[in-house]
């Protein structure tokens, strides 16, 4: 049969017959694994439409699969039913195996590929958790970010109010200053004022003082005059003594009562003028204190000045240190090209050194042939074995000093064409020029490094010439033995060496010259590093004090600043002190004018009171009692006065 003719009851992805074939067990294991997996929430297959078709395939597959697995089960049990029949039955089950084949192979690869989407959802699934728990820290990082922005908000505006409090308060303590300093001239104002106001009063008190005197003069002519009428009036005289008696008495205290009240206000004048005084006293100390501030400020400039002065000295001094810069690079160039000279002068004395050891080498071909001569003559240096024995040691030490001259000649040749050229002299300038730089040969100690460093290749060139001739000075006595038939020929080397030797002689004493030299120069440069250092510790001690002098100019900065400070401090309280005293001086100044407006009241009183008695007078006494009545009234107001201005003094000086 067919698979296209079966029905399809059986379920989707399963089949009913499952059981019965081993082999699509052994290829359906892997199809078992995924059950669980497909039974993923409906919440992921929602909205995936891939995933769903992917899900509608693998269904087809598996029914497809399971068809293919009837109409294969039919095929074999057609064959094993029928087991003779032809080959188109097997070829019909070969096709429907491959088929079975192809349809597994497709179930694999569609459930393979729902494994990998539903892992693919697990994995999207678990990153959306980590995602949600993500946001819900952040959301609560955010509200703590924002309750903390809230708070700190909260604080920039208290700290703004605070702020805004201050400087409202700097306002006011400002507007304060600004009050006081106008309060302290006006109140300098009205005390001059006042003080002129009080001269004035002491020039009225006086003028009454004069008026009362007359009063007093007036009084005893009246007296007079009631003595003369006396006897025309002998019934009133008991009366009229009774009269004058009291009247002398209320005189006699009313003068105790005005000179107590003067003492009082020579009291009050002698408080004043103390005020003054103490006043003076304030002013004299502020102008002091002025004056040392304007010294201070004087002596601050004059610091000022001096470091400005010091500052244009280390400028100078500087250039002037850059000049002797100059020129000691313009003299450690010439000295570059003395030494320059001097390489030269090095290179002329190797040529001639090479032409010294072609002259050697052929001195030493001579002595080969000489060898072959010798021994031929062997004979014949047996019987001049005493001379050649002479000879040799004469020919020993020419060889000797020959070695020292060469050695010699070969490290002073440079130094003796110097001084041949007349460098000497240039030495001397050099020498003299580095004595008035003292202060620039710290600059360049390479220079010297360098020289000391080409003074030791020249020794070490030395050494290997000192060498060479050691070697050849043991190839001439392995000659020694050979020169015995030679004697003749030698007596002309050594007539040649003769002068050679004089003449190294000489270049040996101007080697010393030059080495005693170089040993002054060595220590003129000692000394003058020593002069250097000295200096540098006396530039050193002058940095010390500039800042000894600036921090002392510090110091006095600050001193000035706190006496500064003192100064306003005790302005401030003077000025408080002398406003409490301003207002107590007004306040008794206005008790003074008070006094005295009454007293003038009472001047006024009294001298009508004296008009009328003079009119009494006049009408001869008819009006004596009405005007002693009058006289005792006034009496009476005056000590009822006098007494307000006791007991007003005793309260002014209890307080």
């Amino acid at each position: 049969m067919s698979p296209e003719g079966k029905p399809q009851n059986s379920p989707l992805g399963f089949s009913p017959i499952r059981e019965d074939l081993p082999l699509s067990r052994r290829d359906l294991d892997n199809s078992d694994e995924p059950e669980e997996e497909n039974r993923a929430p409906e919440n992921f297959s929602s909205g995936k439409s891939p995933f769903l078709k992917v899900l509608i395939d693998a269904e087809a597959a598996s029914s497809a699969a399971a068809i293919q697995l009837v109409a294969f089960k039919d095929a074999v049990d057609n064959e094993f039913a029928s087991s003779g029949k032809s080959t188109k039955d097997k070829s019909q089950i070969t096709r429907q195996k491959g088929l079975l084949l192809e349809k597994l192979e497709e179930f694999r690869r569609l459930n393979k590929s729902v494994r990998q989407k539903l892992k693919q959802l697990r994995d999207a699934e678990v990153y959306r958790i980590d995602a949600d728990r993500k946001m819900e820290t952040l959301l609560k990082w955010i509200r703590h970010a924002e309750s903390e922005n809230e708070n700190l908000k909260k604080d920039l505006d208290e700290t703004e109010k605070r702020i805004g409090k201050l400087m409202d308060l700097r306002r006011e303590e400002q507007e304060n200053i600004k009050s006081l300093v106008h309060t302290t001239k006006s109140i300098e104002a009205t005390r001059a004022h006042l003080q002129g106001q009080l001269r004035n009063k002491e020039a009225e008190n006086n003028r009454l003082t004069v008026h009362l005197r007359t009063l007093e003069r007036t009084v005893a002519k009246q007296k007079s005059e009631i003595d003369q009428l006396k006897t025309s009036f002998a019934s009133l005289t008991k009366k009229a003594v009774k009269d004058k008696e009291s009247l002398r008495k209320a005189t006699q205290a009313h003068k105790l009562r005005a000179e107590r009240f003067e003492a009082a206000i020579e009291k009050c004048n002698a408080q004043l003028k103390e005020r003054d005084s103490q006043l003076a006293k304030a002013r004299s100390e502020r102008d002091s204190r002025r004056r040392r501030k304007e010294q201070m400020t004087d002596e601050r400039e004059k610091l000022v000045a001096q470091i400005d002065i010091m500052k244009s000295e280390l400028a100078e001094l500087t250039l002037r240190l850059q000049k002797e810069r100059d020129e000691l690079i313009a003299t450690n160039e010439r000295m570059v090209q003395s030494l320059d000279k001097l390489i030269a002068d090095n290179r002329d004395l190797t040529i001639t050194n090479a032409t010294l050891k072609t002259s050697v080498a052929q001195l030493e071909e001579q002595l080969a042939d000489c060898e072959s001569a010798l021994v031929e003559e062997k004979t014949i240096s047996l019987e001049n074995k005493n001379e050649a024995e002479e000879c040799n040691f004469q020919i020993a030490e020419l060889k000797a000093e020959i070695d020292s001259l060469q050695i010699k000649y070969a490290n002073l040749l440079r130094e003796t064409r110097t001084t041949l050229d007349g460098r000497e002299t240039e030495v001397e300038k050099v020498r003299q020029e580095l004595q008035g730089r003292i202060e620039e040969l710290r600059v360049y100690p390479e220079l010297l490094g360098e020289a000391e460093q080409s003074l030791l290749q020249c020794q070490e060139n030395l050494r290997r010439l000192e060498r060479q001739c050691s070697e050849k000075s043991e190839s001439v006595k392995q000659l020694q033995f050979k020169m015995e038939t030679q004697s003749e020929q030698l007596r002309s080397s050594l007539e040649m060496k003769e002068s050679v030797h004089e003449a190294n002689l000489k270049v040996q004493e101007k080697v010393n010259s030059l080495q005693r030299k170089v040993d002054q120069m060595q220590r003129e440069n000692l000394e003058l590093v020593r002069k250097l250092a000295a200096q540098d510790e006396a530039l050193s001690y002058s940095n010390r004090q500039l800042h000894q002098r600036s921090s002392e100019c510090e110091a006095l900065n600050r001193q000035l600043e706190a006496a500064l400070s003192d100064v306003r401090e005790q302005v401030s309280k003077v000025k408080s002190q002398t406003s409490s005293r301003e207002e107590a001086l007004q306040m008794k100044i206005l008790q003074l004018q008070a006094e005295q407006s009454r007293r003038n009241n009472e001047l006024k009183l009294l001298r009508e009171s004296k008009q009328n008695a003079e009119k009494q007078f006049e009408v001869r006494l008819k009006n004596l009692e009405l005007s002693l009545d009058q006289s005792e009234s006034h009496k009476r107001s005056i000590q009822n006065y006098v007494d307000f201005l006791k007991k007003s003094y005793m309260a002014i000086f209890e307080e």
